[in-house]
């Protein structure tokens, strides 16, 4: 009765993080093609060159919320193996279809933070200099996706032996009622050169992007200010975009780094951690959910575009002045600045 018992208390939080992802798979796809709607229909010529950084990210968000969605993985270490436990849609594919989603969330995953810090990098270029052209732009969007494609094929080039990983996560949880997951998959050898590259990869992605993005956010900020040829008002307009991707860069530093570090310190202690086993996938998605929210809020023209549906009222002239007032800044910094 006891191991029942026991059994039952390790997916204690199983149907909470089934309701969440049905949740989450509506409310992040429905925010996410709004916000695309809004970049298409309301963004300013102003905005042309931030508009490619901004569908850059919805996309590439879009994307994670599919995959995450798809396996609904929970992460289980165990002291030479790792068994991915999924539960998403992909169970009715198999382990091998589940363990290759898995690798695919992860270098969507590192795309999207890349992404959000493809962003900050053009906004300080912005200030550096002002001949940013389209093909600049693409450059800065391709590069940044080439570190999240080899963190996806490191993982293929190993060698897939589930039972291995099966066995021993049986024998090293036996609490656990790993029966509601079966078949799953997992690392045969978590000491293995495909498996230590890939992690260590995530690693200075999850520790060093959101770092050096805020780093250079606070660069950018300080450039504002010590801008003499900037009026106040250009100067607040422009410190209004950069908060927000401020915001967009803290979001990362507060999910990605705490959750890792406990998970990391569960894997090499050996611990059990039924919290950070659904959490660092959790977690790893909220940026995709809430991005959009930022973008709504800091960039003006969808603000006014969304109260204006809100509050059921027309846009007039005025309101049209302003918001094109407020987003023209963004063009001025690079005008004035040299």
């Amino acid at each position: 009765m006891e191991e029942v018992i026991r059994s039952d208390y390790s997916n204690r939080f199983v149907p909470y993080v089934n309701g969440y992802f049905q949740f989450f798979l509506f409310a992040g796809l429905t925010f996410q093609f709004i916000l695309l709607y809004l970049i298409r229909t309301k963004s300013p010529s102003s905005l042309d060159q931030l508009k490619y950084f901004l569908y850059n990210t919805s996309c590439i968000q879009i994307l994670e919320i599919i995959c995450g969605y798809f396996t609904q993985h929970r992460s289980l270490p165990n002291s030479t193996t790792f068994a991915v436990l999924a539960n998403g849609p992909c169970r009715y594919f198999g382990p091998k279809v589940c363990f290759s989603g898995y690798h695919i969330f992860l270098g969507v995953t590192f795309c999207v933070a890349l992404s959000i810090s493809n962003t900050v990098i053009y906004r300080f270029l912005v200030l550096r200099r002002r001949d940013i052209t389209k093909r600049h732009l693409m450059y800065i969007i391709a590069f940044s996706y080439v570190p999240g494609i080899i963190t996806t094929i490191i993982p293929f080039t190993d060698e897939w032996d589930f039972p291995v990983a099966i066995n021993q996560t049986y024998l090293e949880h036996p609490t656990y009622d790993l029966s509601y997951y079966a078949p799953f998959s997992g690392f045969a050898n978590i000491n293995s050169t495909q498996f230590l590259a890939a992690t260590a990869i995530l690693a200075i992605g999850a520790y060093g992007i959101p770092l050096c993005s805020f780093l250079l956010t606070r660069s950018i900020l300080k450039l504002i200010r010590a801008h003499s040829n900037m009026s106040t008002r250009t100067k607040t307009q422009a410190k209004t975009l950069v908060h927000g991707l401020a915001c967009q860069v803290l979001l990362p530093l507060f999910c990605y780094i705490p959750i890792f570090s406990v998970y990391s310190y569960s894997q090499l202690n050996g611990k059990e951690n039924i919290a950070s086993e659904h959490l660092l996938m959790i977690l790893t998605c909220l940026p995709a959910l809430i991005d959009p929210f930022i973008s709504f809020y800091f960039v003006v023209p969808y603000r006014n575009a969304l109260l204006r549906v809100v509050t059921n009222r027309k846009e007039d002239e005025k309101t049209s002045t302003m918001a094109v007032a407020s987003t023209v800044s963004v063009r001025q910094i690079s005008v004035h600045v040299m």
